[in-house]
């Protein structure tokens, strides 16, 4: 069912919901989360069927606000989407047309569940961008979020939204990158941990050099291993194509396969094994950000830590709350 309401109100638009609710059925018990999405026309529509298809795993209240700073009239315009079309979810998506995406927490504080967590959900550079209009008319939202997740991937420079999400980081941050990697990361993780255990001396990567999933694995390497790593890039059609660990035994190899559809292991005198290539959709990356609400230690040292790491910058301790020293 899709319902549009142009050039409405945040009031408005709760008391249809509710009269929705009692007319149809539909509950809002249940709901784990309520997930506050915040994105620019083009990238609206990927953005809700991302967050429906998420919302299968995560019954939720997705609240999409697109932000439209340029159009000449100051409006609301909104939609609810509910059923089963939508995954176990109901959807809001909001217009903000003009000034009145200069203050997006007065327009969702009054759409937000009682008594469940809010994640937000940046698309594109929003979270990223040098000057983000997203981030100044966040307001007390922000603070109430549990978790901030962003998606590096499709910054018009990723490296340098990297560096300015080290900047801006604090506990609670994430970014579908990240999630991106990390069966990648528990693979190379269980196959360190078969015997012998032996030392890593080097390690060597190969792939698209200034992809943020690429940069990422990167630093947790450098980071967690304390050994150099070095990075050779290739036209390949995945962001990390290679990962050797160099060992006094010879080389632990990962190498990506996407035409087979499977990592090729390789480990000293040992045959080839086949795992599942790690490529993910952004709603299992999305997905895997929301079960688990609290602060991802790991993704914070990787960002402040161990990035600048890979351009020979200085190690910096962090204390227990994640902040750096």
């Amino acid at each position: 069912m899709i319902i549009d309401m142009p050039d409405t109100d945040t009031a408005s638009v709760g008391r249809r919901l509710v009269a929705e609710r009692e007319a149809t059925g539909f509950s809002a018990l249940g709901r784990v989360l309520t997930l506050v999405v915040i994105t620019r026309p083009e990238d609206a529509e990927h953005a809700v069927e991302t967050a429906a298809a998420a919302s299968r795993e995560h019954p939720m209240r997705v609240i999409t606000v697109i932000i439209r700073p340029d159009e000449p009239v100051d409006r609301l315009d909104a939609q609810l989407r509910l059923g089963a079309d939508d995954g176990a979810s109901e959807v809001v998506v909001m217009a903000a047309l003009g000034r009145v995406g200069g203050s997006i927490d007065t327009l969702v504080m009054g759409l937000l569940l009682p008594d469940v967590p809010v994640v937000l959900w940046f698309t594109g550079d929003l979270a990223t961008s040098p000057e983000s209009e997203a981030l100044a008319s966040l307001g007390s939202l922000g603070r109430i979020a549990a978790r901030r997740v962003s998606d590096v991937t499709h910054a018009a420079d990723p490296v340098a939204a990297l560096r300015i999400a080290a900047e801006r980081y604090q506990p609670g941050d994430a970014d579908l990158a990240w999630s991106q990697i990390s069966i990648l990361r528990a693979q190379l993780a269980a196959t360190l941990d078969q015997p012998p255990y032996l030392t890593v001396t080097a390690a060597r990567m190969r792939g698209r050099v200034r992809s943020p999933e690429f940069r990422l694995l990167a630093a947790w390497l450098v980071l967690s291993l304390g050994v150099p790593v070095t990075l050779e890039a290739a036209d390949s059609p995945i962001s990390i194509a290679e990962v050797a660990l160099t060992r006094a035994d010879g080389d632990i190899t990962l190498i990506g396969d996407p035409a087979a559809g499977v990592t090729r292991l390789r480990l000293p005198d040992l045959p080839e094994q086949h795992l599942p290539l790690t490529q993910r959709t952004a709603a299992e990356c999305l997905s895997e950000e929301l079960r688990r609400l609290d602060q991802d230690r790991v993704y914070g040292d990787v960002l402040r830590r161990g990035l600048p790491l890979l351009d020979g910058g200085p190690l910096r301790d962090a204390d227990e709350d994640g902040r750096h020293v």
